[in-house]
């Protein structure tokens, strides 16, 4: 792993600023070998003029902020330029402290450069937060912005510490746009992958000869004329040729004039061949033959052979591993998200928004509204959705449990440990979304190591003895008040703040009507596919629908349209129906079985269904005796008209 090697070229960090030199000297101290890290402070043309005194020399990675990092890329310098990012954090942070001071009338306006604005409006209009952008691009043209903001009445300029000073003098009150030390270690974590990966990629090129001849497949090259430029050592075996080489060969040497035909129709065409069947020395070879572009231009062409049945037994291995995977992908998108109301547009619309961000985000609805679908989709649709989506249960593990899960453990960490150790979910979820459902339901002890773990993006595994980096965004839901949790000191506040960065509450079933109907003759569609049957609803069974409760929300509709279409007797399901198995499946008489109750030559209704609610004999006997026996309040606390109200007593006999 990156972390673990240390490489021996230099980390030059250009500050712009004393606040980001002193963050960066704070984690320079921090670092196991200090020196590999500089730090100087430096703007624009200046870190551009330092930038190229340190090329030739042991510096490998330059990080500077936002125009000037800009700057050293484009002035051809040929050390890689890391930028320090602008978090969301760091703009809320930014934001509050301007409304703050602007108070509830003031206009805020943003002050700065072409990359920094771009940040900072994608992720204003993704809460939708207005606030007036300035964009600068030159040093030269800042008081041009600032002139222009004093004259559309801002009150309040937020901006980097180039333009703090100019934008006091103009007797506008200002706030600075300050780095975090997150963002400094963010961008020192990414420089140390790029030394690393530079590291990497020359000890590759050593070893490219050791790999090429140590694989499982036959591997040669050749170019547009057939000539054979390369070969593995395996190639030659297959071929015959007793260890001796191929290269420089011409392909009519080891292939047939068939085999010869299909290599040169993919030189000709540029067309990758997969399938064709090679037979040496008594074993058949999967032969694929993929064409080399360079620059649009055809050059040649890699011939692999693989030993079919060693490919056989691979597909089997592949196949079991993709199908203990399947748990770690998201399979849900928008489009999955059925909805006419206007409620739930909003809630997608949003969620929408919150995709294109990297912030932790927040779901709030009840049981049943379909949280995991949600999270799903927003994993599908942001720039992760080719990483894994790992999802857990908080309320599922006990406590002791948890650290193991989270963060994993190494072998013979405890009694028990499997041998090789286990990954935890955050490696399991590393580039892409950790989803945890039911966030409430951890215990104190998992909210701490959660906490830690967001915080210092890194975890180390039980039993471990490195710290391990790890880059996810984390999707939370639960199905009660969580910021009233925090006030009962049930759940920690810091990490409450940590979580809801963006928050999206999903609306219940019974508050978006609209969609009740839609919803169920989607269910009901889906179940006569499945049970080979042509079921509709009819009006009355829709409007008997559209007035209960539905306190399960979507889970419970989905549930009742399966046991509908298991009992419907004719294939229009009507009012009736509808209403009798509501009453079978959501209220349950409690019976006496060893005193009956004589039996009547008519029997009188129990209960009855009002506004999708149950309300037995005693129930309405109660309601009257609470109203003075008034049936027309009566009726209006439950919102029906006075005859309808005598209908439902002559039924249960009142």
């Amino acid at each position: 792993m990156w972390y673990c090697i240390r490489a021996m070229q230099k980390i030059l960090l250009l500050a712009q600023g004393e606040h980001i030199a002193a963050y960066a000297e704070k984690l320079r101290k921090t670092l196991p070998f200090p020196d590999e890290m500089e730090v100087q402070i430096a703007h624009m043309e200046d870190a551009v003029r330092i930038g190229r005194v340190y090329e030739g020399t042991d510096t490998a990675v330059i990080i500077a902020r936002g125009t000037t990092a800009d700057l050293l890329r484009e002035s051809g310098i040929s050390i890689p330029v890391v930028e320090i990012p602008v978090s969301d954090e760091e703009i809320i942070y930014s934001v509050n402290k301007a409304r703050k001071i602007a108070g509830k009338d003031g206009l805020i306006g943003f002050l700065g450069f072409k990359n920094v604005i771009a940040s900072v409006q994608c992720f204003l209009e993704a809460i939708s937060i207005k606030i007036r952008l300035y964009e600068i691009h030159t040093t030269q043209d800042t008081l041009e912005q600032i002139e222009h903001a004093m004259k559309d009445g801002v009150s309040v300029l937020i901006s980097g510490v180039r333009s703090i000073e100019m934008i006091k003098q103009r007797g506008i009150k200002a706030v600075l746009m300050p780095s975090s030390y997150n963002s400094v270690l963010k961008a020192y974590q990414q420089a140390k992958q790029i030394i690393y990966a530079l590291a990497l990629e020359k000890k590759k090129n050593e070893e490219t000869i050791i790999i090429f001849n140590s694989v499982s497949d036959a591997i040669l090259s050749i170019d547009r004329d057939g000539k054979i430029t390369m070969a593995n050592k395996l190639t030659s075996l297959i071929f015959g040729q007793k260890g001796e080489s191929l290269t420089g060969l011409h392909i009519s040497a080891v292939f047939s004039l068939r085999e010869q035909e299909s290599i040169f129709r993919v030189l000709e065409t540029g067309e990758e061949l997969l399938g064709s069947v090679l037979e040496r020395q008594n074993r058949n070879y999967a032969m694929r033959i993929v064409p080399i572009v360079i620059e649009k231009t055809q050059e040649g062409a890699v011939i692999t052979l693989q030993d079919i049945t060693s490919l056989q037994q691979m597909e089997t291995n592949v196949r079991r591993r993709l199908s203990q995977k399947q748990g770690n992908m998201a399979n849900y998108v928008f489009s999955d998200i059925r909805y006419e109301s206007p409620q739930m547009k909003e809630a997608v619309e949003m969620a929408r928004r919150f995709a294109r961000l990297q912030s932790n985000v927040l779901l709030i609805g009840e049981t049943g509204t379909g949280k995991e679908l949600f999270a799903q989709s927003i994993h599908n649709a942001s720039p992760r959705t080719d990483s894994p989506f790992v999802a857990f249960n908080c309320g599922a593990i006990h406590g002791e449990l948890m650290e193991s899960e989270l963060f994993g453990y190494e072998e013979g960490a405890f009694t028990g440990a499997k041998k090789g150790g286990k990954m935890g979910l955050f490696e399991l979820a590393h580039g892409g979304t950790l989803f945890l459902d039911e966030i409430s339901e951890m215990k104190k002890s998992g909210q701490v190591m959660l906490l830690r773990a967001l915080q210092e993006r890194q975890i180390r595994r039980i039993g471990g003895r490195t710290n391990i980096p790890v880059d996810l965004r984390v999707i939370a839901a639960c199905n009660v008040n969580l910021y009233d949790q925090v006030q009962k000191n049930n759940f920690r506040k810091d990490l409450y703040y940590r979580l809801s960065v963006l928050i999206l509450k999903i609306p219940p079933l019974r508050s978006r009507t609209d969609d009740i109907s839609l919803l169920a003759r989607f269910f009901i569609d889906e179940y006569n596919r499945q049970f080979g049957r042509n079921l509709v609803l009819s009006a009355s069974a829709l409007r008997e629908m559209e007035a209960f409760h539905w306190d399960g929300n979507i889970r419970q509709l989905k549930n009742f349209c399966e046991r509908i279409s298991v009992i419907a007797d004719n294939p229009e399901i009507d009012g009736n129906l509808i209403r009798q198995e509501l009453n079978n499946s959501y209220w349950f008489e409690q019976k006496d079985t060893e005193h009956p109750p004589p039996q009547k030559e008519t029997a009188v209704p129990e209960a009855v269904s009002i506004k999708g609610r149950i309300y037995a004999r005693d129930d309405l006997l109660r309601l009257l005796k609470k109203n003075g026996e008034n049936r027309e309040a009566c009726a209006r606390e439950l919102r029906i008209s006075r005859t309808t109200f005598w209908k439902y007593l002559k039924i249960v006999g009142i």
